[in-house]
């Protein structure tokens, strides 16, 4: 006899009635507990949103699909009227604030912002949004074209007073070295800084930790984790971190090279396909970035394209630099900072072990490079779909499409159509099993096709 939200298939998620693999605990498209039946009925009759982008969804949900945001759960219209009302704090931004451009706003003379062990700090350092889960939290995505700022995130009213003042270290200095210019980005982790080090006479990349999340000692852990990581990463494809430190004497921050150039992302939407060379010259350099994470016992675990960036340099161009070590994790021998059940990632290159309750290893990495692999030949990820959970349920079930069906120039089939097939493998067992092998096969494959092309 099976038991509650038990089928014949597998379990059945009593959110979205979605049938999942038998051994699975959790649901992969919306967070539920699938073998917490109980529980779902208890809080059958209310509804949750998204912090972010403010969709609702039922009350089992966990987090939003669609920007792994936490889910906050709604009152009922009894409970908001015996709820008293709450004046908003006298410190927060309000409604509707935008962070000023740097062009737009006089700059004063740069104030000195003076580190950990030095008693004053300016006191605008504290960022006002609302409290997210750490585990779900999204390391600052830079993976852009840092050559121009980007127009910084709108931020939200503050949800905790003693949080209530907001980041501005624009035209600061921080321990008398850095110059901060502008906002390259915003994540739920971090905002990151393009700035100016005076002594060394360079631009760097400054990120620093949302203020809201400081209260918070596992994400305050992970970001420590990161610059630590990141820094032990010495490979010309990995960037390379500079400094750390401590602002207000409780925020961290972290500095990194600063990569003139753009992102694989923002390459791939301005040209479409890549050429067989041009793409497996990126994808080669970015199997030897991997290798050195993973020789360490590093999973970057969110490979994408835009965290990808491809340096403008005069020897070589497309030159690869891997970025966003920020929710990965050591194989062995640390503590995990992510708590199983917790779905991490990005839709379109989520390997199938990440939606199911199994441990993640370099293949997961390897996954994602497939994906990416797919992508720089044909314009197109693998998988699409008109919602996150459409795409999820396709890389738990679907074969990928052959390159043929976005180029009709590769229906006689190419070397690199067997290397995705590998890569892409439900299994991880029956995938690339190290950097180093994916690697080799796209040399041999890139030089099959080149010495095709000189024969004719």
């Amino acid at each position: 006899m099976r038991g509650s939200g038990q089928t014949e298939k597998g379990r059945e998620c009593a959110s979205c009635k979605r049938v999942l693999p038998s051994g699975a605990k959790f649901c992969g498209f919306d967070g539920t507990r699938v073998d917490d039946q109980e529980e779902a009925k208890a809080n059958g009759n209310g509804q949750k949103q998204c912090s972010k982008c403010g969709k609702l969804f039922p009350a089992y949900a966990r987090f939003c699909p669609n920007d792994a945001s936490q889910l906050v759960a709604l009152k009922t219209e009894s409970q908001q009227a015996s709820q008293p009302e709450v004046k908003p704090s006298p410190f927060a931004a309000p409604a509707g604030f935008t962070q000023p451009q740097p062009a737009a706003m006089q700059q004063p003379p740069p104030q000195s912002i003076k580190a950990q062990n030095q008693p004053t700090v300016s006191k605008d350092l504290t960022d006002t949004a609302p409290p997210i889960d750490e585990e779900l939290a999204r390391s600052g995505d830079f993976g852009k074209n840092q050559a121009e700022p980007r127009k910084p995130t709108q931020l939200a009213e503050s949800f905790d007073d003693s949080n209530a003042l907001f980041h501005n270290l624009i035209g600061k200095k921080i321990e008398g070295k850095y110059e901060v210019q502008s906002i390259l980005g915003e994540g739920g982790m971090a905002i990151v800084y393009k700035a100016y080090h005076t002594k060394m006479e360079r631009l760097v990349v400054i990120k620093v930790m949302q203020g809201w999340l400081l209260s918070n000692k596992n994400a305050v852990e992970r970001f420590e984790r990161e610059s630590k990581m990141t820094a032990k990463l010495a490979h010309p494809n990995i960037v390379t971190v500079f400094d750390y430190g401590v602002l207000n004497q409780k925020e961290p921050y972290l500095v990194m090279e600063y990569i003139k150039g753009e992102s694989l992302g923002d390459k791939i939407a301005r040209q479409g396909a890549l050429p067989f060379a041009t793409a497996a010259g990126i994808i080669i350099q970015i199997c030897r970035g991997l290798q050195e994470a993973h020789n360490v016992g590093i999973i970057h675990r969110d490979l994408k394209p835009d965290n990808i960036l491809l340096q403008d340099r005069s020897d070589r161009p497309d030159w690869v630099k891997i970025v966003d070590f920020g929710i990965s994790h050591l194989v062995q021998g640390n503590k995990r900072l992510t708590k199983t059940g917790k779905m991490v990632g990005t839709p379109e290159y989520i390997a199938p072990e990440q939606l199911k309750d199994k441990p993640l290893d370099i293949r997961t990495d390897l996954y994602a490079l497939g994906i990416i692999l797919y992508e720089t030949l044909t314009g197109r990820v693998p998988f699409e779909g008109e919602s996150a959970e459409a795409i999820l349920m396709k890389h738990l079930l679907e074969p990928p499409p052959p390159l043929s069906f976005h180029n009709d120039d590769f229906a006689e089939g190419t070397p690199f159509d067997a290397i995705i097939a590998k890569a892409l493998r439900k299994e991880p067992d029956e995938r690339y099993q190290t950097a180093t092998e994916f690697r080799l096969d796209v040399e041999e494959a890139l030089n099959k096709v080149l010495l095709k092309r000189n024969s004719k």
